[in-house]
């Protein structure tokens, strides 16, 4: 990258950094550039991403501090604006919209927040703020509250796909999104053309996952991943694949072994839509990478990964943290 100070030569710079925030310490993944002429250091927009993540994720998840995806899942899963939400609660006019738009909550809001995912609890809440509410908007909000499910519940698609799975180190600190994960593996199974064999689209997986890990903090499926004998794997890869639908498991012979590859449904439209830019960028990265390369090859080429290498004697999950030390991308 050219230096914006003086167009020449810059070096790129990536260490741990101990950074404080809300008067906590904690250890953070940073990158930056340094100007070779003027030794003045600059980052970019997605430096800065990835550390503002990284930071933020470690606090939300050791004080049990819900995350903007999560925070705006609440108020939409009860069909409340944000000026009902915020009289509920008793929060600031825009202090909602701002925790959805990624403004870390306090944690004694973070406690409440997570407490109304509960319908009855949030019910109480709305009984204690009716005087902030005219008598048909209350009895309106109470009706829908009321009808609605909690949102504690797991559906039983995520609870296929993700199992226990918990959002922190191990997941990339991604929301479980049973769409988004259907939507990446229809991705890129149908980069492939002619199919795709399991073990490759794990390895597939696996990059495009810690891949986006390091450029944004976050991975894109939520998925944890595991390390065996043929390199890095979803974990329970096979419950995923069963139970995604409009996949076609095709059997055909590879040197003189029966073997399976997957297949789209070509009647079947993904939804495409529900990755951010970001994530498309990401995904179309991993794909024009490896695509071209015989699965034999991308397995050779995972064994190289120290994500593989430390974690593949005891077949152990692989915490995102490996992602920093990515070889093949």
């Amino acid at each position: 990258m050219k230096s914006p100070l003086t167009g020449g030569e810059t070096t790129l710079i990536e260490k741990i950094e101990e950074h404080e925030f809300r008067k906590e310490k904690f250890m953070i993944h940073v990158r930056y550039y340094v100007c070779n002429d003027t030794n003045e250091t600059f980052t970019t927009n997605e430096q800065d991403e990835l550390f503002c993540n990284e930071l933020y994720s470690q606090y939300r998840i050791k004080h049990s501090i819900p995350f903007p995806d999560e925070i705006k899942a609440i108020r939409e899963h009860y069909k409340l604006n944000y000026n009902q939400i915020s009289k509920i609660t008793g929060f600031g006019l825009n202090q909602w919209k701002q925790y959805e738009q990624g403004v870390v909550p306090s944690e004694s809001n973070g406690k409440i927040i997570l407490a109304i995912k509960d319908k009855n609890t949030l019910l109480a809440f709305q009984q204690a703020s009716k005087n902030h509410f005219e008598k048909e908007e209350f009895e309106k909000i109470a009706q829908k509250i009321a009808s609605s499910t909690n949102l504690n519940e797991k559906d039983e698609l995520q609870q296929l796909l993700y199992s226990d799975t918990k959002r922190g180190i191990m997941n990339g600190f991604a929301t479980m999104n049973p769409q988004k994960l259907k939507a990446m593996v229809h991705f890129l199974i149908a980069k492939e053309g002619n199919g795709i064999c399991p073990t490759k689209l794990n390895k597939e997986m696996f990059y495009a996952d810690f891949l986006h890990f390091k450029k944004y903090g976050v991975s894109i499926s939520g998925l944890q991943y595991k390390a065996i004998t043929f390199g890095p794997v979803p974990y329970h890869y096979d419950t995923i694949y069963d139970n995604i639908n409009n996949i076609i498991k095709e059997i055909v012979i590879l040197y003189d072994t029966e073997s399976i590859k997957l297949k789209n449904d070509t009647s079947y439209r993904p939804e495409y839509e529900i990755f951010s830019r970001q994530e498309l960028e990401t995904l179309n990265i991993v794909s024009n990478k490896l695509t071209p390369m015989k699965t034999s090859e991308i397995v050779n080429l995972s064994h190289q990964e120290e994500a593989w290498i430390k974690h593949q004697n005891n077949h152990g999950l692989i915490p995102y943290t490996e992602a920093f030390s990515l070889k093949a991308l």
